[in-house]
């Protein structure tokens, strides 16, 4: 899971996640970027890249999940 990293210094975490990601058979991506969300395409059906903020994007799984319940 990659979560708001831009595209400063991509070889040193998004290549290595996508070189795992394409050389681990069970392994998926996960970017979280308003801005900079995207994965190589050779791993893109192993991917999930969401285009939303980072906190509204917790907050949704937190509502979905009730934590406030637990």
């Amino acid at each position: 899971m990659e979560l708001g990293v831009g595209r400063m210094t991509p070889m040193f975490i998004q290549q290595p996640f996508w070189n795992l990601t394409y050389n681990l058979p069970q392994a998926s991506y996960v970017n979280i970027n308003p801005k900079d969300a995207m994965t190589h395409p050779k791993i893109e059906d192993k991917s999930l890249v969401i285009h939303e903020d980072i906190n509204a994007v917790f907050a949704d799984i937190a509502e979905s999940l009730d934590v406030n319940n637990l």
